[in-house]
């Protein structure tokens, strides 16, 4: 309660003092909006900078993420206070803001990492299809530029959707469609599409057979995904395993608690 008086005091008193004293009211109000402006663009950079691959790959903005982690802050601080209000006071309310602001700031970090790496995954499994269809193409007689065209616009979603963007600007800038290829995965921070994509350079340059080079790109990309759903299906059939655990240790205190009461009762 005195934190409180002590607060609303000074805070009273501040006020006070900048409607009698103009002056400092407005050189204090500059440098209130000078501090906001070089925090702001600090901020933008440092999200720009630590989590720019999981960015372009869900399509947010470094404003779009600051924004989500200043509502986060705010909404956690708040519900956290009026939670905590009811039961606690003073230090209590301040330690469970803190909390829930932190909580607040770092879940969209979370949410953006986790939607990165799904989009990244679909992506994947789409690519790896991609690659079959332009080899088999390749193999009925197709042209390379023709094969890549085709097989791009036989898909549907926007893994396929962001193919034939990549195709269409290399086609108008006239450069490679494996170089634009690998600057996307390079945006992204998809090595495999990066290794293919350096991979199908080295193929059209030195007159390898690219069909093959394709095939065993695209069977090595199954393979790894086909580990990777295996490991995920492993993790979630050890933490099925838990909940039935706990219901099993659950179930024999129920039928051993009166027995115990019993033997205890009769001691």
């Amino acid at each position: 309660m005195m934190l409180l008086i002590i607060f609303f005091g000074a805070l009273s008193g501040g006020g006070v003092a900048l409607l009698l004293i103009p002056s400092l009211a407005a050189r204090l109000g500059g440098r209130v909006v000078r501090l906001g402006r070089h925090s702001r663009e600090a901020i933008h950079d440092r999200a720009a900078r630590a989590h720019a691959s999981d960015l372009a790959i869900v399509g947010w903005t470094p404003t779009d993420l600051v924004a989500r982690q200043l509502l986060g802050i705010v909404l956690g601080a708040a519900m956290s206070a009026t939670m905590t209000s009811i039961a606690g006071r003073g230090i209590t309310v301040v330690a469970a803001m803190f909390i829930g602001g932190s909580v607040g700031f770092m879940l969209p970090i979370t949410l953006l990492r986790a939607s990165a790496r799904a989009r990244r995954r679909s992506f994947l499994h789409a690519f790896s299809a991609y690659l079959d269809l332009v080899n088999v193409l390749l193999a009925g007689g197709s042209g390379m530029e023709t094969a890549l065209v085709a097989a791009a616009e036989a898909g549907d979603g926007w893994a396929f959707g962001t193919l034939r963007s990549c195709l269409t600007r290399a086609r108008l800038a006239r450069h490679s469609p494996w170089n634009e290829l690998r600057n996307l995965g390079t945006r992204w921070s998809i090595s495999e599409v990066v290794e293919v994509a350096g991979s199908m350079t080295l193929s059209g340059e030195h007159g390898a057979r690219i069909r093959a080079s394709l095939a065993a790109r695209a069977d090595s990309m199954r393979s790894r995904q086909v580990a990777e759903i295996e490991a995920l299906a492993q993790s979630a059939t050890e933490r099925m395993g838990v909940p039935v655990m706990m219901l099993f240790v659950g179930f024999m205190v129920l039928l051993g608690y009166p027995a115990l009461q019993t033997v205890v009762m009769n001691m």
